[in-house]
């Protein structure tokens, strides 16, 4: 009887020990399961943190956007607020005075007008081409092109505006870049229409305040931008011998509606928003810009433009 009673209770041992082996495999795998939940849900929440983050970014960058967008739209309205009044007031009163009988509707006074509404619509359309590209919202086609193809185009148009001016229009190539070997020749990367949209600010500006008999020149050359290694740059400038700028007036030349005095003392005709859109246009170029002048001696008025290996030549950007 001790016999079987033993063998039983050897029996309800072991069944014991399955029991608690069972249950703690149980316990195991159920603990696998929830450590395998809890990373899951780890995950999860990292991941719903980044997008959170994300998101966060996004509606910051978004209340910045909006918030320069506001700035510029008032700053807009008050430009154009500002700076239509004066040819505005002068229509009314010419359109006025024709109705009254003070003055004859004939066609010195209608070109007048004519004249006046011409800058108003030329105004208009200055400011709005300068509110997008500050906004970024003027879209560039960058081409790979060597100096010669950017820039020789250009002066054959300028050089019959400069002889109807009386003055001499030279134009000197980029010629280190021209003689080095093919494979070693450097390319500059730009959108030539608004490169154009340059040029002719620069030189239409040089034969207006270079007097009859004077000359301007268009030189281009390899050069050191700010910060640049030697020769990385494509530097153009526009050098006249008209009459120069106070020094007094350098630092504001590229603001807009800064409008430089003739000899005179007359103020220039014009929106005064040509060299401003000039700079936020090679500012999109990643290049910089800048006068050199003195009064009475003349100015030169120039831009510089990054330059890229020869092999990528053709490339759009």
């Amino acid at each position: 009887m001790e016999l079987l009673e033993r063998s039983r209770q050897l029996l309800r041992d072991e069944h014991a020990a399955a029991e608690r082996e069972d249950a703690f495999r149980n316990l195991v795998i159920g603990y696998e399961k929830l450590l395998k939940t809890a990373v899951k849900i780890s995950r999860i929440s990292d991941i719903q943190g980044r997008t959170l983050k994300e998101r966060e970014q996004k509606l910051r960058e978004a209340g910045e956007s909006l918030k320069m967008m506001e700035a510029q739209r008032k700053k807009l309205v008050s430009d154009i607020s500002h700076e239509l009044g004066t040819p505005m007031t002068s229509i009314q009163g010419y359109v006025k005075a024709m109705l009254d009988g003070v003055v004859p509707a004939d066609g010195e006074y209608l070109g007048m007008i004519y004249g006046k509404v011409q800058y108003v619509n030329q105004l208009v359309a200055d400011l709005f081409q300068l509110s997008r590209l500050e906004s970024n919202k003027i879209p560039f086609t960058f081409r790979l092109l060597t100096p010669e193809e950017l820039l020789r185009p250009y002066t054959t148009k300028f050089k019959i505006d400069a002889d109807k001016a009386g003055v001499e229009l030279s134009f000197t190539s980029c010629s280190q870049a021209a003689e080095a070997p093919i494979g070693s020749r450097k390319l500059v990367k730009a959108d030539p229409y608004r490169i154009e949209q340059v040029m002719t600010n620069f030189v239409h500006n040089a034969i207006k305040f270079t007097p009859s008999g004077g000359a301007i020149q268009i030189e281009a050359e390899l050069g050191d931008a700010p910060g640049e290694q030697s020769g990385t740059s494509l530097i153009v400038r526009v050098t006249d011998t008209g009459i120069g700028l106070h020094e007094e007036s350098l630092p504001y030349v590229f603001e807009r509606f800064y409008r430089v005095k003739a000899a005179d003392g007359e103020g220039v005709s014009g929106t005064g928003l040509g060299l401003a859109i000039s700079r936020e246009i090679i500012l999109q170029h990643n290049g910089t810009i800048g006068v050199i002048s003195k009064y009475g001696e003349g100015s030169t008025f120039y831009f510089t433009l990054p330059m890229v290996d020869m092999e990528q030549k053709g490339t759009m950007v």
